[in-house]
């Protein structure tokens, strides 16, 4: 099923909608809260770093989980990333290392796709960070202390705010610029997954976007409100003394792409962000499809994809790279995957901010 984010979560005001559905977001809140009542957290023998989102998505955490663990990595950090693999319903973990393409190794992996054994987002941190373990699993704790046993320095906590069975020494909250916290009500009523108030909680504040005007006319796939403009961090009661950092991203297509009929699809928590990036990149896009976050891709999905791109002059299927490892393995030599490139000096700030935090903590 195809579908568009709604829009009424990113509007200035809550609208009607938002309204109604306010007693379920009542019931949400209580829930978060009873849920973070009960758990007790384990603190690792190591320093842990937590990057996550306060709004549902679409604010780039997967890149920013990248780019930071490549950094630090290269500071002689040896780290291991934790993720509970949405979408794969793995309670027990497992461990993925591997360059990019390589299918993860498990007992099970004969018996079961790699896409429903550990989700799409940790195919492509395994994909994008060799040599780097990445734990998958909903069972963090034993995530950790294996981890740990095996030599990881550093945890790097995938999607952690919302995280409790884990202690954290850094919180890492990101937000995309243009959206910010949206209409400002918790899910479902609008895009939060706890109150803004939480925002504070956190130690670091990074906003991620290209920074660029929005496109004229936006996108016709995506009917989403833009804020215009910077977002600024006091804007969304961000504490004055704490630190906060801008994170400019850009596509990086193969130069293959360029002057090449487009056809774009996606399906991520703001798929308009692709499409208007794809088009700010000085791509050629002439359509474009929005699908459900972490949609399954099956096989009449690629051929309605492939009739679409016919009927436009035979152009070219791009998507994410997150989206082009929920493909139909056999579909993928179709589809061209156009990576998100984040700022390598803005990257450099964020691991000595991220690091002087761990020594304030640690010393």
């Amino acid at each position: 099923m195809l579908i568009r984010p709604p829009a009424f979560l990113y509007q200035r005001g809550p609208s009607l909608r938002a309204r109604l559905l306010r007693p379920l977001a009542v019931l949400y809140a209580l829930a978060s809260g009873l849920h973070r009542g009960w758990v007790r957290p384990l603190r690792p023998a190591v320093p842990v770093v937590s990057i996550g989102n306060i709004t549902l998505g679409g604010t780039g955490k997967t890149p920013l989980v990248i780019g930071l663990a490549r950094e630090l990595g290269r500071r002689g950090v040896r780290l291991a990333v934790l993720t509970r693999g949405y979408g794969s319903g793995r309670r027990s973990p497992i461990r993925l290392e591997g360059g990019r393409g390589r299918e993860p190794l498990a007992p099970e992996a004969g018996r079961r796709a790699p896409l429903r054994q550990v989700g799409d987002e940790a195919l492509e941190l395994m994909g994008s960070l060799p040599g780097v373990p990445v734990w998958v699993g909903s069972d963090r704790r034993s995530a950790a202390r294996q981890a740990v046993a095996e030599g990881a320095e550093l945890l790097l906590l995938d999607d952690g705010l919302q995280h409790w069975s884990l202690a954290r020494d850094c919180d890492v909250t990101v937000l995309d610029e243009r959206h910010g916290l949206g209409n400002g009500l918790l899910f479902p009523a609008g895009p939060l997954r706890e109150p803004a108030s939480q925002l504070g909680r956190a130690d670091l504040l990074v906003l991620t976007g290209s920074g660029a005007a929005p496109m004229a006319g936006g996108d016709p796939s995506v009917d989403l409100p833009d804020l215009g403009g910077r977002l600024a961090p006091e804007q969304l009661g961000w504490p004055a003394a704490k630190p906060w950092l801008r994170v400019p991203a850009s596509l990086q297509p193969a130069p293959s792409l360029r002057g090449r009929p487009l056809l774009a699809f996606c399906g991520i928590g703001l798929p308009g962000k692709f499409f208007a990036a794809l088009r700010q990149a000085g791509l050629q896009l002439v359509g474009s499809q929005a699908f459900p976050d972490h949609h399954p891709y099956a096989q009449a999905d690629l051929e309605r994809l492939l009739a679409m791109a016919q009927a436009r002059g035979g152009a070219t299927l791009v998507t994410t790279v997150k989206d082009w490892h929920r493909l139909p393995p056999h579909s993928r030599s179709v589809v061209a995957a156009v990576p998100l490139v984040l700022d390598p000096e803005a990257l450099k700030a964020l691991a000595d901010l991220v690091q002087e935090r761990l020594r304030l903590a640690w010393s």
